[in-house]
């Protein structure tokens, strides 16, 4: 029966049963918001978290479940190695039971390095460059022609096929040394009784010179091996192969075979070479084709692709700017204004016009201006011609060692493709190799939907599956399965060689599904945060399809999500609420989901208000039309897979860009628009603008804002009221107050992130950091100031009978109603910065919380109302100009009714004349725009065209796109799909096949899972390889392979080993028995690693005892020690000493007379007050303890 949150708690004994094999029980969880419920969920099903934003969903699939399920398995790896590993806090728990390894798959991009690609991240490069020695061909790349590796027994075929019959010179070439005339190598040919060479097309006698003609000799002369005549019979092949692996051998690896009637000559090699050009290639191996290894990377670009060089766009970025107007910005500072004279006067010695538009001169000009005159620079300088603005920056990054130099160089430098390698990353020798005439770089540019078609199917377009060994084929079904599940998710318009810090967290979310799934684990618990980010509703039933091959794998899959499809498809649902930050946090329904529908009387679901149909998102009565002339016009955009589009965006308007996933809508919006829109505006970008002809109607826009995925900042200092600018004003308001005016504080006392006034323990933090090395670090209150940030003194001071905690720790509701009571124009200014994170749904939030605990779609609705607070004109102001907004997948993150009140935003937005773009998905978006321009029609170069534009009841109609017939279909229907049932139950077994490690003989076997199997047999019978070699190496390498790289490579893994499947198998933990004997410093509590625990333990909670006097040494922060001066206070006045002399011989009177200097009259000297002034010497040798007397102080 389903479970609500109204019913009572089971009982002991019932909770005890439910810890039968099948479930994970969760017992009291209290992580952030939840409020301590109970929790079954089964294992090997589908199951969806879902709920309003910010309920508690991550803090349950994530903080919880992935974190207790992953410290399990990493706690059975070494100390050492564990602390590599992202530790995540331990949950909030009372009791978990039942949970296997975790593996998370979240939302979002962290990926900072140029080097990861789609084919790093999936696996796919790896198994490439270990296939591409086995199966790729050679080709020369002199002539173009394939390389053949012959050997004796080929090259006699040869001959009794072609040369039957002929008489056949067998030769080897052999070099002229240097200064040798004829008569002297012939003679040193003959010495060695070869008596015959092959030159100038002619056969000549070694011990007959004479006959030689006078010409020099050439650099390699063909030398005669033997003489046959070629019989088709066995008649002289003996011969023949003898004299042929001879000349193999002499002529190492290259030989001729010469028909002496015709002269025609055919050349083989037996090793990597081209017989015509005499072109050696390297041996193929891994290292070659891996841009990550120096066997293989570009050695100009390092495996980059790109060079860091100086970008002249930068340093002209204003082409429409004459040379006079200073076009070249390089030369408008302090820096190059001799230059910028320079450029005048030989322009105008040159005859070029200096009052005309850089873009308006002629090519020859603008590359003179470039450029320069022919020849050096420095010369062109000296003799006083025009160096060009390259020869500049050739001659200022000479002094590139200077710091300033190079933070002005910085300002005009951008990367290009490497002209070495061209982009392709690999060695020249790489591109020698090829399948089916494709280089490896030829392979990772093609989009991975052409090249499944390629790689797939019973034919392959690329080789004849049938000639390949067992090796090569495990490797190519290895990548056409990877291949296979990136074109599932969505993702086929992707390349391998794709950058993978430039994916959306959407794209590298389902790039790591693809990893997992290619891992082929089992009995592990996947975890994942809205996979359907980025996705086309055409692709969200592969995407379950997907996560459906997943579980019935024999995993649990648990994913966070919003998304009706996949809401219906679950096996299991988790409703949390039923509303958001502390007004959730319990649990509203969790059961199948067939039986969701049936409980609506009794659950308060807002989830299933929608669902039902009860609640939707209404469409706008009218839809505004676009004003006349008012359009933001677009011509010829053509970059990346844009195919030179013209577009008008009416300007005013709720506009939304939609298509499927990588048909070109971020690069229309971002690369396109926003880029070059912010580029005229004179503002600097790190990328380079999009290609476009023409941009025009923008001149009546304000600002031109995007609100993009990039996450929050992480900072736990920063909180909503400090992020959209409101605590600026809440500080002045509390240094505005009779108390704090008369002690002269100012708003800086006010601040936990600097001053006098944050806690001087915890540095405003309100907790303390505790590092626990191979433990998740633990995070503790404060114990000085409670977890307040502020010390005593600060929250004494109060605004309106609230100290600056109080204030902080109210709601954004609370804290609005409690300003308006205030009669102040600060406080005016408060709500105003407060109103609109109640307008998008966050009036929840409190004002302290940090943001670093906010869900996604709290952070994105956070995120949106700081950059509409950003932008807001200060003064009302009809005549202002209105902002062109750009939003890239608002919904991110956000429920059913989150997405109502956004919608209510963006409405609000257009009334008030702006104009929204928005790149979306949903449906439930779509529908409520004024405008919609859908691109297509699939992705990648399938797509980047304009497929439909109108409101959308117009793009219903277009029967080309995808998005009009998910508008369709787009209808709530109250009765709930079924979700997808496994297709069969998984095999509870594991399954190995062709294992060859070691002495083992392609063994082939299965183990049940869930019992306890043992493995015998005699000594060195291959027990240990099977158990230890195989079945953990595999199963500890499939886990790791789902972890980021960084921690892999602290990780000792095994070999990758010898057998040719392995299926079924879970993550795997090695109890080893230990032959080697302990060194000396080896005990049980090492062994046991209780040492290491005893070590962390003493050294965080043990108390530190002074070893003279016994007392405990505690550490005092200046207002403890404040504190506590005022309690000694209460019994008399206190004399304060500073200490000076501690424990030292001598006489002292150099100290005093530096106490008298300081003012500082009276000393406390071995127990006794004595002047500085008239200071006796004391014993030399005795030791000396010597106070100064600072202060007297009194009550």
């Amino acid at each position: 029966m389903p479970r609500h949150s109204k019913v009572k708690k089971k009982t002991l004994k019932n909770a005890k049963q439910s810890r039968h094999r099948g479930i994970i029980s969760l017992r009291e969880v209290r992580q952030n918001n939840l409020k301590g419920f109970d929790l079954d969920l089964p294992l090997g099903k589908l199951i969806v978290v879902t709920g309003p934003s910010g309920s508690g969903k991550s803090s349950l699939a994530f903080q919880t479940l992935y974190a207790e399920g992953q410290r399990r398995y990493i706690e059975t790896f070494s100390p050492y190695t564990r602390q590599f590993f992202e530790r995540m806090d331990k949950p909030r728990v009372e009791e978990v039971n039942g949970i296997p390894p975790s593996i998370a798959i979240e939302q979002g991009n962290t990926v900072r390095t140029t080097r990861s690609t789609v084919g790093t991240l999936t696996g796919i490069n790896d198994y490439l460059k270990v296939l591409f020695p086995h199966i790729s061909v050679p080709y020369c790349p002199e002539c173009g022609e394939e390389i053949f590796e012959d050997n004796a027994e080929s090259v006699t075929q040869f001959a009794n096929v072609n040369l039957a019959g002929k008489s056949v010179l067998i030769g080897f070439g052999v070099p002229v040394p240097s200064q040798m005339k004829p008569p002297e190598f012939f003679q040193l040919l003959s010495a060695q009784g070869y008596l015959r060479i092959w030159v100038w097309g002619n056969l000549y006698r070694t011990d007959e010179p004479e006959d030689y003609p006078k010409k020099t000799l050439p650099k390699i002369v063909n030398v005669v091996q033997d003489r046959i005549k070629i019989s088709k019979g066995s008649k002289n092949i003996a011969r023949l192969n003898e004299a042929i692996e001879t000349a193999f051998l002499f002529g190492k690896g290259t030989i001729q075979l010469i028909d002496s009637e015709s002269a025609k000559e055919w050349s083989f090699s037996s090793g990597k070479q081209c017989a015509p050009c005499g072109m050696t290639l390297r041996d193929p191996s891994p290292g070659l084709f891996s841009f990550n290894s120096p066997l293989g990377a570009c050695p100009q670009c390092r495996g980059f692709g790109r060079t860091l060089g100086i970008d002249l766009d930068r340093a002209l970025p204003d082409q429409s700017l004459s040379i006079s107007e200073g076009v070249v910005k390089a030369f408008q500072g302090e820096r190059g204004s001799e230059c910028q004279t320079d450029l005048l006067q030989c322009a105008k010695l040159r005859g070029v016009n200096v009052d005309l538009a850089y873009e308006k001169l002629s090519k020859k000009d603008r590359e003179w201006v470039l450029y320069g005159e022919r020849g050096d620079p420095e010369s062109n300088w000296e003799q006083g011609l025009w160096y060009g603005v390259k020869g500049f920056f050739d001659w200022i990054e000479r002094k590139s060692y200077k710091m300033h130099v190079r933070i002005f160089l910085s300002r005009y430098r951008s990367y290009t493709t490497c002209f070495a390698c061209r982009g392709t990353r690999l060695q020249p020798d790489a591109l020698n190799y090829k399948i089916g005439n494709h280089t490896l770089p030829d392979l990772w540019q093609l989009p991975i939907s052409a090249l499944l078609n390629l790689w797939n199917g019973k034919k392959s377009k690329l080789v004849e599956l049938s000639n390949l060994d067992p090796t090569a084929l495990l490797l190519w079904e290895e990548v056409g399965s990877r291949l296979q599940y990136l074109s599932r998710v969505g993702l086929g318009y992707l390349t391998l060689d794709r950058s993978a810090r430039s994916l959306s967290g959407g794209e590298m979310q389902r790039v790591h599904l693809t990893t997992c799934l290619g891992a082929s684990l089992v009995n592990t618990l996947f975890v994942l945060d809205e996979p359907s980010i980025g996705l086309h509703p055409k692709d969200i039933d592969q995407l379950i399809n997907v996560m459906n091959d997943l579980r019935d794998a024999g995993n649990t899959v648990l994913v966070v999500e919003h998304e009706e499809s996949i809401i219906r498809a679950a096996d299991h649902l988790v409703d949390i609420g039923p509303g958001r930050g502390e007004h959730g946090g319990d649990l509203v329904y969790v059961g199948p989901i067939s039986e969701y529908e049936k409980g609506r009387e009794k659950i308060s679901s807002l989830t299933l208000d929608y669902l039902s149909g009860d609640k939707s998102i209404p469409i706008p009565s009218t839809r505004r039309k676009p004003k006349k002339g008012n359009f933001l016009k677009i011509r010829g955009a053509e970059q990346n897979n844009l195919k030179n589009i013209d577009l008008e965006i009416p300007l005013g308007l709720f506009v939304c860009v939609t298509g499927v996933s990588g048909s070109g809508k971020s690069t229309l919006v971002h690369d396109v628009i926003y880029l070059n829109l912010i580029r005229e505006r004179g503002e600097s970008t790190e990328e380079l603008p999009g290609k476009v002809h023409s941009i025009a109607g923008q001149s009546g826009l304000g600002q031109v804002v995007l609100v993009d995925q990039s996450p929050l900042s992480r900072n736990p200092r920063s909180t909503p009221v400090v992020y959209v600018g409101a605590f600026e004003h809440i500080r002045k308001l509390f240094a505005e107050t009779p108390e704090a005016k008369s002690a002269g504080h100012l708003p800086g006392y006010f601040s936990f992130n600097s001053g006098a006034g944050r806690c001087g323990r915890c540095w405003g933090n309100g907790f303390e950091k505790v590092e626990m090395q191979f433990l998740s670090d633990l995070y503790v209150k404060c114990p000085e100031c409670e977890g307040k940030r502020y010390s005593s003194e600060v929250l004494e001071f109060q605004l309106v009978g609230k100290s600056i905690h109080d204030v902080l720790d109210l709601t954004i509701e609370s804290a609005i109603h409690f300003f308006e009571t205030i009669e102040n124009k600060k406080a005016t200014r408060v709500v105003a910065d407060l109103k609109p994170l109640a307008d998008v749904g966050l009036g929840y939030l409190k004002l302290g919380q940090p943001i670093n605990t906010l869900s996604g779609g709290e952070s994105q609705r956070l995120k949106l109302v700081g950059h509409l607070l950003k932008n807001k004109p200060k003064k009302k102001d009809k005549n202002h100009a209105k902002d062109l907004l750009l939003f890239d997948e608002p919904t991110t993150g956000l429920h059913f009714d989150d997405i109502k009140i956004l919608l209510n935003v963006f409405q609000r937005l257009v009334d008030d004349g702006h104009s929204v773009l928005v790149i979306e998905h949903n449906c439930e978006v779509i529908k409520c725009a004024d405008h919609v321009i859908d691109l297509g029609p699939r992705g990648g170069s399938e797509g980047g065209e304009i497929i439909a534009v109108g409101t959308p009841e117009e793009i219903k109609k277009e029967t080309k796109s995808y998005t009009g017939k998910f508008l369709w279909r787009d209808h709530k229907s109250k009765n709930l799909l079924k979700p997808i049932e496994s297709k069969e139950p998984p095999k509870n077994i594991i399954s190995v096949r062709g294992a060859r490690e070691n002495n083992l003989k392609n063994l082939k076997i299965d183990i049940p899972h869930d019992t306890f199997t043992v493995i015998t047999g005699l000594s060195g019978s291959g027990k240990s390889t099977l158990a230890f070699d195989i079945l953990f190496a595999e199963g500890q390498r499939r886990f790791l392979d789902s972890m980021s790289a960084y921690a892999r490579q602290f990780v000792q893994q095994m070999e990758r080993p010898d057998v040719d499947q392995v299926n079924g198998l879970p993550p795997t933990v090695a109890i080893e028995q230990r032959v080697s004997r302990g060194g000396g410093k080896s005990t049980v509590s090492t062994v046991t690693e209780i040492y290491h625990f005893l070590r962390l333990l003493f050294a965080k909670v043990g108390t530190q005892y002074c070893p003279d006097c016994g007392v405990s040494v505690d550490k005092q922060s200046k207002n403890s020690i404040i504190s506590s001066v005022k309690k000694v206070l209460k019994l008399g006045p206190v004399k304060l000493l500073s200490p000076l002399v501690r424990g030292r011989k001598g006489f002292h009177t150099d100290t005093a007379a530096w106490a008298q200097r300081q003012g500082i009259g009276t000393l406390f000297v071995d127990g006794k007050f004595m002047q500085s002034e008239g200071f006796q010497k004391l014993e030399r040798f005795k030791e000396h303890t010597i106070d100064g007397l600072i202060a007297e102080l009194h009550e």
